[in-house]
């Protein structure tokens, strides 16, 4: 967790795991320690409609990387999808009556970076790591170590890491927005980029 001043504003960001059942914990004590009036979540605003879906989240099917993840992470504790933290993230904000902000790229922009940053090799690269994913060993000393090893694998090829700065860089940039607005920020963001988006977001903050 850390807190950046921007704009007039008080923006903490919290790293949350994905799928972990007891990072909900995490989130109730930020929303004790922090009473925000505004919270970000890592998600685009696509998703975030699919999680207040609520009688839909039964029909989630998992991906074969997703099956993998949840192998792993289960080291570490339950695992449930959608992920619990967002989920939770949503139910406190609607009570306390403060706006839930995605934060992340929506689908049109999320496709079109895509296409600009993964080539061919990119591609044929993830589909063999995808068929081997299996067989691979990763770190899990913590829940976190695991979950940065995940995504430096997954995620190897230049096209990917790129594309991660993007959503990086653009999660950055919606929460300065915010900051004209609001002035408590609670931001809960994947651990894997909440470090990077955190640096992007440093590099403008206030003096």
């Amino acid at each position: 967790m850390s807190s950046v001043r921007i704009n007039g504003a008080d923006v903490t960001v919290i790293g949350v795991l994905k799928g972990l059942v007891k990072e909900e914990e995490k989130v109730a004590k930020a929303f004790t320690d922090h009473t925000p009036d505004a919270v970000a979540i890592s998600t685009s605003k696509e998703e975030l409609a699919a999680l207040r879906a609520k009688e839909t989240h039964s029909d989630y099917e998992l991906s074969t990387l997703e099956e993998v993840y949840k192998v792993y992470m289960e080291h570490f504790g339950a695992v449930r999808l959608p992920t619990p933290a967002y989920l939770k993230a949503i139910e406190l904000a609607d009570a306390a009556h403060v706006p839930v902000i995605p934060i992340d790229l929506n689908d049109e922009e999320f496709t079109d970076l895509y296409c600009k940053r993964i080539r061919g090799v990119d591609m044929v690269r993830e589909s063999f790591y995808t068929r081997s994913i299996r067989r691979r060993k990763y770190r899990i000393g913590s829940a976190e170590e695991f979950a940065l090893d995940w995504d430096k694998k997954v995620n190897r090829a230049k096209g990917f890491r790129q594309l991660e700065g993007d959503r990086e860089a653009h999660m950055a940039q919606t929460l300065r927005n915010m900051a004209s607005k609001h002035k408590r920020i609670l931001a809960f963001v994947e651990f894997e980029r909440s470090a990077g988006m955190e640096r992007s977001l440093k590099t403008k903050k206030d003096d």
